[in-house]
């Protein structure tokens, strides 16, 4: 499977399915095949520059658009068919010093790529932020590690299915419901699928599963053990001392 971006894999799944399906990595683990080739199909339909004197546009231009259908279509049905994992490019890598990156070196990079230089945001960050924001990944390792975080945990349906409180049909209704904003489970409640104390049952399942985030850099060699436990107690002090300062 060709490695993608997360933004690139986004920006396919907006070409195809348009701006009022809320495109999420969700929304990619429970999208059917049948679903992608059905959206793919309109949209050829749509930009086929054989149809182009039909419609009265141009005809390269629609050649163009079909060209870039046609690529998030085959970018997509890997990932579709692989239940929404999603490859992602490139592989960062920092140690816990006192240097300042080699902004020369960033500036050639990739934006997502760069290591944050600036002072810590004073307010309370979760573990993830509170390293990126140390300067010890880049903003890219952080979406990484967000995204492994949230494939190791169990998705709001999939827990609803084992509990037998929804089927497989009302995912797929509750998904393709884009004109209903939020979350999976905001969408169920609205739909009237959930109790709004089921989706809490839900949740602190879903919380019960996941791994701690900081798993992902000591497994890809990014951040030591011990690194790893000297900057969970910052993160702890710094938000400590967040919450006394703004105490009223």
């Amino acid at each position: 499977m060709i490695a993608l971006s997360i933004p690139e894999v986004f920006d396919a799944c907006d070409l195809l399915f348009g701006s009022k399906v809320e495109i999420s990595l969700d929304f990619l683990k429970y999208l059917e095949p049948s679903g992608l080739r059905s959206a793919y199909r309109k949209k050829a339909l749509e930009t086929h520059p054989d149809r182009a004197k039909a419609l009265g546009r141009d005809e390269a231009k629609m050649g163009d658009r079909f060209r870039e259908v046609t690529l998030a279509y085959e970018k997509l049905i890997p990932i579709v068919e692989n239940k929404g994992a999603v490859p992602v490019r490139s592989r960062s890598s920092a140690k816990i010093n006192n240097e300042k990156p080699n902004t020369r070196r960033q500036a050639n990079r990739d934006f997502s790529e760069l290591f944050y230089t600036k002072k810590i945001p004073k307010r309370e960050l979760l573990l993830g932020q509170f390293l990126y924001y140390s300067g010890l990944i880049s903003w890219r390792t952080l979406i990484r590690a967000i995204t492994w975080q949230r494939r190791q945990r169990p998705l709001i349906g999939q827990i609803a299915l084992d509990w037998e409180m929804i089927s497989n049909h009302e995912i797929q209704r509750i998904l393709m419901r884009s004109n209903i904003k939020g979350k999976f489970g905001e969408r169920a409640i609205r739909l009237g699928y959930l109790s709004r104390f089921q989706l809490m049952a839900l949740l602190g399942k879903q919380r019960n599963l996941q791994r701690p985030i900081g798993e992902f850099f000591v497994n890809e060699g990014i951040l030591r053990f011990q690194d790893m436990e000297v900057m969970t107690e910052r993160q702890k002090i710094h938000n400590r001392d967040v919450c006394w300062k703004n105490r009223p």
